[in-house]
C-alpha cells in the first residue's frame, strides 16, 4: 500500500516534470527559434539539470512533443449522427478538418519546418504520429459513416484524406505552395472520397 503510494507519487511528479520541461522547451523555440536554442537553456527555464531534460529527450524529440501535444490539442471531434434534421455533410468536415493543424505550421515555419524534418527522419519518438493518424483516421472515417457511407469505403477514404494531408504538408514544408492552396487541395480530396459511386 504504502509502495504503490510512492510509486504514484513519482509517477506524477515525473510527469509534471516532464510537462514543465516540454512547456519550456515550447516558449524558447517560439521566442528563439529552434536552432538557436540549447538544450541547456531550456533546461535554466525549466528549473531542471540537463540530464532531466535529456532524460524526456534532445531538441529533436522535444519539438516533437511540443507539435504533437498542440496538434492533440486542436483535434476536431467528428460530427454526431443527427436525431433531428440532417448531419452536417461529411465533405464539410473532412475538408476542414486539418484547418487547425495548417494553422499551427503557419504560425512559425521554421519551426513547422524543424518539426517536419524530424517527421521525415522516422524516429521513434515520433510514435505520436502514429497515433495521430490513427485518430484522425477514425475521425474521418466515422463522420463519412455517419453521413451514410459504408464503413470498408469509408476507412479507405480516411487513409486517403491522411496520406493527402501529409503529402500537403511536405509541399507547405519545402515552401513551394501556399497554405490557401493545401487547404483547397485537401477540400478537393474530401469532395473526391466522399462522392458517392454512378454520380
Amino acid at each position: 500500500m504504502f509502495g504503490e503510494h510512492v510509486h504514484s507519487t513519482r509517477a506524477e511528479q515525473k510527469r509534471r516534470t516532464t510537462a514543465r520541461i516540454v512547456g519550456a522547451a515550447a516558449r524558447l523555440f517560439h521566442e528563439r527559434g529552434f536552432q538557436s536554442t540549447t538544450v541547456r537553456q531550456i533546461a535554466a527555464e525549466a528549473g531542471v539539470s540537463v540530464g532531466a531534460v535529456m532524460a524526456v529527450g534532445d531538441k529533436e524529440s522535444l519539438l516533437s512533443q511540443v507539435y504533437d501535444q498542440a496538434i492533440a490539442d486542436r483535434i476536431p471531434a467528428p460530427p454526431q449522427p443527427a436525431t433531428t434534421g440532417a448531419a452536417p455533410p461529411a465533405v464539410d468536415y473532412l475538408a476542414h478538418y486539418f484547418d487547425p493543424f495548417l494553422a499551427l505550421f503557419a504560425e512559425n515555419d521554421d519551426l513547422a519546418r524543424a518539426y517536419f524534418r524530424t517527421l521525415v527522419r522516422g524516429r521513434p519518438e515520433n510514435a505520436a504520429l502514429g497515433a495521430l493518424r490513427a485518430l484522425s483516421e477514425d475521425n474521418l472515417a466515422a463522420a463519412m459513416v455517419n453521413d451514410g457511407m459504408d464503413e470498408a469505403r469509408a476507412r479507405l477514404g480516411a487513409q486517403v484524406m491522411f496520406a493527402g494531408y501529409l503529402g500537403e504538408l511536405m509541399l507547405l514544408a519545402a515552401g513551394t505552395t501556399e497554405p490557401q492552396q493545401t487547404a483547397a487541395r485537401l477540400g478537393t480530396i474530401a469532395a473526391f472520397v466522399t462522392a458517392q459511386e454512378g454520380n
